[in-house]
């Protein structure tokens, strides 16, 4: 049973709290400590008073069984236990409040995780801008490369992706800069000929961090979509399969055509041989967790993947057991039923 705990001084301000009352207010703008309890959580109102305040007054503790918070969204019952705070002398100087059977309400969590996307947008805008004088400097760094070292064929075949990845990019922020992000020209793609591309991209990757990494293509019919955001998407699942693996660990890639729902999807299937992903976390993806990016700056890859993939049509589907690895299927509407298989090049 939740239990939030903190206690506030003479004047109602939060001096201290549990990682529970953190927890529920993530996303509470400004400092959690200093702040108005009453700014933080509903009122405690007993006989129309303050039941705090009243404490402080009385220096007698109170005890609220089956207490009931409202909010403008919806309401709980809590019990709710209010101590006084003595000094030396007998003063009391604050007090202590325990809400057992906390859980908050669940709309304002959602907004505050909405005004989180708010604050990425913002920062995206920012970074954005940002990224482009780097950006150019990689492309002439790249370009001088392929010139010095232009009789070396591998060398030549990671510039020329890494020449067409940053134009790209540049074309992604200048689109990003001026229209929605999911607005951008969509073509006709063999996935097969996209993975390929990746494999080669990610295979350095996976060489350092001790994993390998096995392609193989099946029968596919070319999909109608964005190459750059669709990558970005599979690039998503492959980075964060590496990142949870430990060395010695593997991830198989394979693409094929399904029918699903009397429809024909082309499944990129990518799975691992990790330890899964952690309870709960498969349905966090849904949106992105503020807990998750502050502690660790990350929590957005499966939350963008799934919108493009929504934004395509598709859908993006996770199964995970915990010591036996994780399962991610991305699935992908063909373009058309008059469309010829394209078959991979063996």
């Amino acid at each position: 049973m939740p239990l939030v705990e903190f206690t506030v001084d003479d004047s109602l301000r939060i001096v201290s709290c549990n990682d529970e009352l953190r927890k529920t207010r993530v996303g509470l703008s400004g400092a959690l400590l200093g702040a108005f309890y009453y700014d933080v959580l509903p009122r405690i109102l007993h006989e129309d008073c303050d039941a705090v305040m009243l404490v402080l007054k009385t220096g007698e503790a109170l005890s609220l069984d089956d207490y009931r918070f409202g909010c403008p969204f919806e309401a709980f019952n809590a019990m709710v236990r209010i101590s006084p705070l003595d000094n030396e002398q007998q003063e009391v100087i604050g007090a202590k409040v325990r809400v057992e059977g906390f859980t908050g309400c669940t709309l304002s969590s959602q907004l505050e995780q909405s005004q989180h996307l708010i604050d990425i947008g913002k920062v995206a805008s920012i970074l954005s801008h940002g990224v482009r004088n780097p950006l150019n400097a990689i492309k002439g760094a790249v370009v001088y490369l392929k010139g010095r070292y232009g009789h070396e064929a591998n060398l030549v075949e990671f510039t020329d992706i890494m020449e067409d990845e940053i134009s790209r990019l540049d074309k992604f922020i200048t689109g990003f800069l001026s229209t929605s992000f999911y607005d951008f020209e969509q073509s006709l793609v063999d996935i097969n000929t996209l993975l390929g591309k990746l494999e080669l991209f990610v295979s350095m990757q996976a060489d350092a961090a001790g994993v390998s990494i096995d392609f193989s293509y099946g029968e596919v019919v070319p999909l109608r979509l964005n190459p750059f955001q669709v990558e970005h998407a599979i690039l998503n699942v492959l980075n964060n399969a590496i990142l949870a693996l430990p060395r010695g660990g593997g991830i198989s890639v394979h693409s094929c055509l399904e029918e699903l729902g009397g429809r024909r999807n082309v499944i990129v299937e990518i799975e691992d041989n990790g330890p899964g992903m952690p309870e709960g976390a498969v349905k966090g993806f849904e949106i992105p967790q503020v807990e998750t990016a502050l502690a660790k700056g990350k929590g957005f890859g499966l939350f963008i993947t799934r919108e493009i993939m929504q934004k395509h049509g598709g859908s993006l589907e996770v199964k995970t057991v915990g010591g036996k690895g994780t399962v991610v299927r991305l699935c992908l509407p063909a373009a058309g039923d008059g469309e010829l298989p394209v078959r991979s090049e063996e």
